[in-house]
């Protein structure tokens, strides 16, 4: 399959957010009508909120009533983590030094969780295989494509009642991406001097921050 591709660099994989909501765009494209899929699968996901497809949605939408009858596939996240990170002069990372400005660079991780309900236990079952096969046989992929720096192998949970609604039964899919990023810092004595400098002027530095705490209008 296509995996859809961010149309502006904008859009590039940078947050736990938009980590989120590049794995339900994918899982979709994967639950949508494709001509090569031998069988035809049987779980269709559609834009229309009004039709009778599978659900994938973010996993705060789990508010939907329909859920009970339809299967569904929730993603969310669980711990985001920042490793260590390369930092200025320390590790050769680049450094402007007439503004003294260091870049930085490091990694976040995030775990992504996908739950596949279903009010049929075999169903949830099956929608988590699916769901697992895809990503674990995709990730090379799904990488490339959206500048992932890694992907675990995924983790297939076993199948029990959803513990957001026992009518329904779930399957766990986990899998853990690993995303850059890149951050300047520029000197923060300049920004502190300001302040200070404020205080300096002010009739009375107490009064000044009371000021400010209660929001009163206050014209240093």
């Amino acid at each position: 399959m296509t995996v859809p591709r961010p149309q502006s660099e904008a859009a590039l994989v940078s947050t736990p957010l938009t980590v989120l909501g590049m794995f339900i765009e994918v899982m979709r494209s994967r639950f949508s009508l494709h001509e090569f899929d031998d069988p035809e699968i049987r779980w269709v996901w559609d834009a229309d909120p009004n039709s009778t497809g599978i659900f994938i949605e973010s996993g705060f939408n789990t508010n939907l009533e329909a859920r009970t009858v339809r299967p569904g596939i929730w993603i969310d996240r669980d711990q985001n983590i920042y490793t260590k990170s390369n930092m200025g002069r320390q590790d050769q990372m680049p450094v402007h030094i007439r503004k003294s400005i260091y870049l930085y660079h490091g990694f976040g991780e995030i775990d992504v969780i996908m739950d596949c309900t279903s009010a049929n236990r075999g169903e949830s079952m099956v929608v988590g295989s699916i769901a697992q096969d895809f990503l674990q046989m995709s990730s090379s992929v799904i990488k490339a494509e959206f500048g992932l720096r890694d992907m675990s192998d995924v983790i297939l949970n076993r199948t029990v009642p959803y513990e957001k609604d026992d009518s329904l039964w779930n399957t766990q899919v986990q899998v853990r991406a690993q995303y850059e990023m890149r951050w300047i810092t520029a000197p923060v004595a300049p920004t502190f001097n300001n302040v200070f400098l404020k205080i300096q002027n002010a009739a009375n530095p107490s009064t000044y921050f009371r000021d400010i705490a209660l929001r009163y209008e206050y014209e240093p």
